[in-house]
């Protein structure tokens, strides 16, 4: 039994490396490829179990348990890998606001003002003593 413990330390490493990254909501492509490690750990565990059960005096059912548990495994792992190769193939979600909206993406380049340098008095409609100064005028 001394070399079962260690693949059973292992097996529950990764599994716990699983829960972990379910609680912190991993991606589709690393929960894919930590199942992958976890079902590889489980296949060790089994094939141990299988050559050394008479030896050991391992009783069937123990083996059955973790072809079982290995079974779910493989399910689980052929469902969230084939959700990270959907997400890995997905075309862009869409066009862009800019597309839409029929505007370039880029921000238009400022054309240079008349004058250089600016006034206290320059507003996003000009400057305003001008403005005043040409109403007067009139």
């Amino acid at each position: 039994m001394k070399g079962f413990v260690p693949l059973r330390e292992e097996a529950e490493k990764r599994g716990k490396m699983i829960r972990a990254a379910s609680e912190r909501h991993a991606s589709p492509d690393e929960a894919c490829k930590l199942i992958k490690n976890f079902g590889q750990a489980e296949i060790k565990m089994i094939k141990y179990v299988d050559s050394h059960a008479a030896k050991c005096g391992i009783p069937p059912q123990i083996s059955d348990q973790l072809k079982l548990g290995h079974k779910n495994t493989e399910s689980m792992k052929t469902k969230v890998c084939a959700v990270a190769q959907q997400m890995q193939q997905r075309e862009p979600a869409g066009p862009s606001l800019s597309e839409v909206l029929g505007s370039p993406a880029a921000i238009p380049e400022a054309t240079p003002s008349r004058r250089r340098g600016g006034s206290i008095f320059d507003t996003l409609e000009g400057n305003v003593l001008e403005r005043t100064a040409a109403r007067t005028s009139n």
